[in-house]
C-alpha cells in the first residue's frame, strides 16, 4: 500500500471548500490526472453518493469508480474507490482557519496484479501524482482567472465559417472543455431567473445553476411541466430553493404579469437569463395579433428585460444572459426581423434573424448597463440535441445526431455566464465554449446604426404599456428615445 498525505490552505468559507471538493464529479475540473468524472447517483452528496472516474495511468486510463462511505460535513468526506488494478481510500479533513479553511488529503493506494509488484518502484510517480492533485485543488478554491478575451485564432477560424461551424458539434466542445478552468463557486444567496427551463438546455442549465447553490426560479409555459421540473431538479440537487412562474412568452400581457410577480417576489435578482424561445416552421399569430415566433424569441426578452432592469440594477453586481444561435452567422437585420414580409415563410430563417436581432440588443444592453453594475452577454450553445430541434428540426436532427451535443454540452456557456466570476468582468461578448467569438462574419450581418435605432425603436413601440398596436405609436418619436430610457422604463 501507498499513503500519500498532503495539506492545504484555501481563502474559502469551510463549507464552500467542503462542497465543491466533496463531490468528485467536480474532481476532473482540479486533478490533471482525471480525464472525466460523472456523479452516479441523484441528489446530493452523502454517503452511498457514487461518481465514475476516467483516470490517466501512463498512455492509457481507467475507469474506477468511488463511493462516499463516511460524510461528516463540513469537516470530513471519506470516498472508496475500484478499478481495473487500483483500491483507493480517500480521507479529506477540512479546519476552519482565519484565512479560510485548511485541508488534509490523505489517499491510501493498493494495487494488485503486475501492478502490485511494481509498486515500490511507481511509488514517486504515485507520490508527484498526489501533489499535483492537491496544487490543483489549491488553485480552483484560490486563484481567480483572468477575465477572458478574444483569440486571434478562434477569429480567424470564424471568419473562414467551416472551421468555425466545426466547432458547434460535440467534437467541438469535447476539444474546447480541455482548455476549461475549475467553476469553483457557490451561487448562495443568488437569485437567478431562466425563462425556458423546463427542457432542453434551460432545464440543463437549470439543474447545474441549483447544483451549487443558488435560488432558480424557472419560468414555463405549462404549470404541471414547470413544476414537475422544479421537483426533479430540487431531488436531483438537494436545492429546495426553487421557484416556479408560469408564462405564456408569446403574450405581452403576461410577460408583463410575469414581471410584476418576480418583482413583487423576488427582493433580489442577480441574473436574468433570457433562453426560451421557439422556431415555428408555419406562420402561426397568437391572440395578440404577432407572429408567434417573434413575439416569444425577440418582444417577450425585452420586455422581461426592460421590466426587470431597476431591480438587476438595484441586485447588482448582476448579469443579463441571452441565449442566440449559431444561425445568426448568416443573417441581418431588417423589417424582415418582425415576420410581416409576404410569401413563403421559413421558420429558420426567421428564427436566426430574431437571434440577430437579440445579439443586437446584448450589444446596445451592455454599452448602457454594463457601467452601472450588470454586466450582459450573449451565447450560441453550438448543435445541441434538444426537443426543440427534434420537433422542428427533424431532418437536421437525422442528418447531424452523430455530432450533436448533449443539453448539458450546450448549456455549460449559460451557466459559466451566470457563475463565473470571470465572465462578470467582461460585457458584451459573444461566447461559445466560455471563449469570446466575433458576433458577425459575413458582411452587412452586424447592422447599421440605422437598422439596429429602427429595431430598438420598433420593439419600443410594440412594447408599449397600453400593448398599443404599431400604428399608435409614431415611429419617429420612439425613434428619438434614448437607449438609456429603452432598457430601465
Amino acid at each position: 500500500m501507498t499513503r500519500l498525505f498532503e495539506t492545504i490552505e484555501v481563502p474559502r468559507p469551510i463549507r464552500e471548500a467542503f462542497a465543491y471538493t466533496s463531490d468528485f464529479a467536480n474532481i476532473e475540473q482540479w486533478d490533471p490526472g482525471v480525464a472525466s468524472s460523472a456523479r452516479l447517483t441523484a441528489g446530493p452528496p452523502a454517503v452511498g453518493s457514487r461518481f465514475r472516474l476516467e483516470v490517466v495511468f501512463g498512455l492509457r486510463t481507467t475507469k474506477m469508480e468511488y463511493r462516499i462511505t463516511a460524510f461528516d460535513p463540513p469537516h470530513r468526506v471519506v470516498l472508496e474507490g475500484e478499478g481495473g488494478s487500483v483500491h483507493a481510500v480517500d480521507d479529506i479533513r477540512f479546519t476552519p482557519t482565519t484565512l479560510g479553511t485548511r485541508i488534509d488529503y490523505t489517499a491510501d493506494l493498493t494495487l494488485s496484479g503486475l501492478g502490485g509488484l511494481a509498486e515500490p518502484l511507481l511509488r514517486p510517480l504515485l507520490e508527484r501524482t498526489g501533489r499535483l492533485a492537491l496544487d490543483g485543488l489549491r488553485r480552483a478554491l484560490s486563484e481567480e482567472p483572468a477575465a477572458p478575451s478574444p483569440s486571434l485564432v478562434t477569429s480567424a477560424l470564424d471568419y473562414l465559417l467551416l472551421p468555425g461551424m466545426l466547432r458547434f458539434t460535440t467534437l467541438g466542445f469535447r476539444t474546447s472543455r480541455r482548455c476549461f478552468g475549475p467553476l469553483a463557486v457557490s451561487l448562495q444567496g443568488r437569485t437567478i431567473v431562466l425563462t425556458g427551463a423546463t427542457s432542453g438546455l434551460g432545464r440543463a442549465a437549470a439543474e447545474r445553476l441549483a447544483r451549487l447553490g443558488a435560488r432558480v426560479v424557472l419560468v414555463g409555459r405549462d404549470r404541471e411541466r414547470t413544476t414537475r421540473a422544479r421537483d426533479e431538479i430540487a431531488a436531483a440537487t438537494g436545492n429546495a430553493n426553487l421557484g416556479v412562474e408560469v408564462a405564456d412568452l408569446s403574450l405581452r400581457a403576461e410577460v408583463r404579469t410575469l414581471a410584476a410577480r418576480l418583482l413583487r417576489r423576488e427582493r433580489r435578482i442577480h441574473v436574468l437569463i433570457n433562453n426560451a424561445a421557439v422556431l415555428e416552421n408555419e406562420r402561426r399569430l397568437t391572440a395578440e395579433g404577432l407572429e408567434t415566433s417573434v413575439a416569444t424569441n425577440l418582444l417577450a426578452p425585452f420586455l422581461l428585460t426592460r421590466c426587470l432592469v431597476p431591480r438587476l440594477l438595484a441586485s447588482a453586481p448582476s448579469r443579463i444572459v441571452n441565449v442566440v444561435s449559431g444561425g445568426m452567422y448568416l443573417s441581418g437585420l431588417g423589417p424582415e426581423v418582425f415576420g410581416e414580409e409576404r410569401g413563403a415563410w421559413d421558420g429558420a430563417t426567421a428564427y436566426a434573424r430574431h437571434k440577430r436581432a437579440l445579439m443586437v440588443l446584448t450589444e446596445t444592453w451592455s454599452g448602457e448597463l454594463s457601467p452601472r453594475g450588470v454586466a450582459v452577454n450573449a451565447m450560441h450553445p453550438g448543435w445541441a440535441e434538444t426537443p426543440g430541434v427534434a420537433r422542428s428540426l427533424p431532418l437536421f436532427l437525422r442528418v447531424t445526431r452523430p455530432f450533436l451535443r448533449t443539453p448539458e454540452e450546450g448549456a455549460d456557456t449559460i451557466v459559466w455566464l451566470a457563475a463565473a466570476p470571470e465572465a462578470a468582468r467582461v460585457s458584451g461578448l459573444l461566447f461559445l465554449d466560455r471563449e469570446p467569438h466575433p458576433p458577425a462574419v459575413l458582411p452587412g450581418t452586424a447592422g447599421s446604426d440605422e437598422e439596429r435605432q429602427g429595431l430598438l425603436a420598433e420593439l419600443t413601440a410594440r412594447t408599449a404599456d397600453a400593448g398599443r398596436a404599431r400604428k399608435a405609436a409614431p415611429r419617429r418619436d420612439a425613434r428619438s428615445r434614448s437607449v438609456s430610457r429603452a432598457a430601465s422604463s
